[in-house]
C-alpha cells in the first residue's frame, strides 16, 4: 500500500469517526463570528475610544453655555469689627453681625468666540468618531489575523503528527527489510533517528498552538474553544486589481486620516478663537441684593439693577498674541501631520495591495511544488521497495513533501490575512468582512489539500 492510500484511508477514517461520534455534534466550537461578538462587548481599546466618543458629545452642551443665561445667588452673613478715622474726634469703632443675599443674571449678548467653540465642538465630536471606527477595525483585524494564525499553527501541528506516522511506517518498512535481509542497519538507525526529530517536531508544534491560542483569547478577551477551519476556496486577485484604486480608497477612507483632516480643522478654528479674543463682548446684567449691618448695623440696604455692558480688551498683557501664534503653529504641525500621514497609508496600502495579489501567485506554486513533491515521494517509495533508491532518498523526499504540504496551507492561511490586512489599509474592514470570513469556516469536514488524495 503506498502512502497517498495509506493517508486517504486514514483520512477517511478518522472523519467516520468523527461523524459516527456520539458528542461529535454536541463539540463546542468557536467561529471567527462568535469571538468577534465576545471581543466587541469587553475590548479595552474599543471601550476607552467609546468613552472618549461619549465624553466628546458633551463639547457642544459645554459651547452653547457660553451663549446661554447664567444665573446665581450669594448669601453670607459673618462678624464685622469696625475702626474708621478722621469723621470727629473720637472715630466710630463697630462691632456687630450682618448678612447679605444677592441674585445675579447675566446674558450673553454678542461673544463672538463662544460661535466658534461650537464649530470646534462639531470637530472634536467628528474626531473622536474616527478614533471609534479605527479601534473597531483595529479590533476586526487583530481578531481575524489571531484567528488564522492559530489555525495555520494548527495546520502545522497536523502535519508534524502525519510526518511521525509516515516515519513509522518506513521505520517499520526499513526493520522488515532488515529482517527478510534486504535491507541495512544503517537505514533502520537513521529512521529511528528521523522519527525522534519528528517527535520533537509535534512537541514544538503544539508550543505553537498553545501560544497561538493564548494569543486568540487574549485578544476576544474569552477563552478559546475547539476553532474551525477554513474550507476549499478560490483564490482572488485584488478586485479593482489596479493599485492607484486602492489608494484613493485608502485615502478617501481610512479613519486615521479622517482623525487628523479634523485635528487640522479643529487647530485653523482654534486660531480663529485666539484672534477673537480681541472682540468686544456684549451682555446683559441684572443683579439685585439685600444686606444690612454693612455700616450701619440698623439700615437695611436693597438694590437692584439691569444693564447693558460692553466689554472691549485692549490689553491683555500679550496673551492674545501669544495665543493666536501658539494656534498658528499648532496648526501647522496638524498638517505636516496629516501630510505625514497620507504617505504612510498609501505606502501601507500600496504594499498590501502587492501583498495580496502576490498571495495568488504563492498559492498557485506552492499547490504545483506540493503535486510535484507528492509524485515524487511515490516514485521514490517504489524505488525503495526495488531496490533502486535508499532509505535516505525516502526520508529527504518525505521530509520534502511535508515541507510543501505546510507552505501550500501557509500560503492559503496568508492569503486570507492578506485580504483583511488590505480591507485594513483601505479602511474598509468592516462586520461584512468577518462573515465573509466566517463563511469560508467549515463543521465536521476536511479540506482537499492538492498531493493529499
Amino acid at each position: 500500500m503506498n502512502f497517498k492510500i495509506y493517508c486517504t484511508i486514514e483520512a477517511l477514517t478518522l472523519l467516520l469517526l468523527v461523524l459516527i461520534s456520539p458528542v461529535g455534534y454536541c463539540f463546542e466550537y468557536d467561529t471567527v463570528w462568535s469571538l468577534y461578538q465576545q471581543a466587541v462587548k469587553k475590548d479595552p481599546l474599543i471601550k476607552a475610544a467609546e468613552a472618549r466618543l461619549k465624553a466628546s458629545h458633551q463639547e457642544k452642551p459645554l459651547a452653547r453655555s457660553q451663549l446661554m443665561p447664567h444665573l446665581q445667588a450669594e448669601i453670607g452673613q459673618g462678624y464685622y469689627a469696625k475702626n474708621i478715622t478722621g469723621m470727629g474726634p473720637e472715630g466710630i469703632k463697630k462691632d456687630y453681625w450682618g448678612d447679605n443675599y444677592g441674585v445675579r443674571l447675566v446674558q450673553p449678548i454678542f461673544n463672538g468666540q463662544a460661535c466658534v467653540s461650537l464649530k470646534m465642538a462639531k470637530s472634536i465630536i467628528s474626531a473622536q468618531k474616527a478614533q471609534y471606527i479605527f479601534a473597531k477595525q483595529e479590533l476586526i483585524k487583530r481578531l481575524s489575523i489571531a484567528y488564522l494564525d492559530l489555525l495555520d499553527a494548527k495546520s502545522a501541528l497536523q502535519v508534524a503528527r502525519d510526518r511521525v506516522k509516515l516515519d513509522e511506517r518506513i521505520l517499520e518498512r526499513a526493520k522488515t527489510f532488515l529482517r527478510v535481509g534486504t535491507g541495512d542497519i544503517v537505514s533502520v538507525k537513521e529512521a529511528e533517528a528521523r522519527l525522534d526529530a519528528a517527535k520533537a517536531g509535534v512537541i514544538n508544534a503544539k508550543n505553537l498552538v498553545s501560544i497561538k491560542k493564548s494569543d486568540l483569547s487574549i485578544v476576544a478577551h474569552t477563552n478559546v474553544n475547539e476553532i474551525l477551519d477554513i474550507r476549499e476556496f478560490t483564490p482572488r486577485l485584488p478586485d479593482p486589481n489596479n493599485p492607484d484604486a486602492w489608494i484613493k480608497a485608502a485615502l478617501d477612507n481610512r479613519p486615521i486620516l479622517k482623525e487628523a483632516g479634523h485635528k487640522l480643522v479643529l487647530a485653523n478654528q482654534k486660531i480663529e478663537h485666539a484672534r477673537r479674543a480681541r472682540w468686544p463682548r456684549v451682555d446683559f446684567e441684572a443683579a439685585a441684593s439685600y444686606a444690612n449691618g454693612l455700616f450701619l448695623p440698623d439700615v437695611i440696604y436693597r438694590e437692584a439693577h439691569g444693564v447693558f455692558k460692553l466689554t472691549f480688551p485692549f490689553y491683555l498683557g500679550g496673551a492674545i498674541t501669544a495665543n493666536t501664534r501658539k494656534a498658528q503653529q499648532e496648526a501647522l504641525a496638524a498638517e505636516h501631520n496629516l501630510r505625514h500621514l497620507e504617505d504612510v497609508v498609501t505606502l501601507e496600502t500600496k504594499s498590501a495591495y502587492l501583498t495580496l495579489k502576490d498571495s495568488v501567485a504563492l498559492i498557485d506554486a506552492a499547490s504545483k511544488a506540493l503535486e510535484s513533491a507528492r509524485v515524487s515521494m511515490e516514485a521514490t517509495t517504489k524505488g525503495y521497495e526495488v531496490g533502486t533508491r535508499n532509505i535516505i532518498d525516502v526520508l529527504d523526499i518525505t521530509d520534502k513533501y511535508l515541507v510543501r504540504r505546510q507552505q501550500y496551507l501557509h500560503s492559503l492561511y496568508n492569503h486570507l490575512k492578506a485580504r483583511i490586512l488590505l480591507k485594513k489599509a483601505t479602511g474598509t474592514l468592516g462586520e461584512a468582512d468577518l462573515k465573509a470570513l466566517e463563511g469560508l469556516l467549515m463543521r465536521n469536514t476536511g479540506r482537499k489539500d492538492p498531493g493529499n488524495g
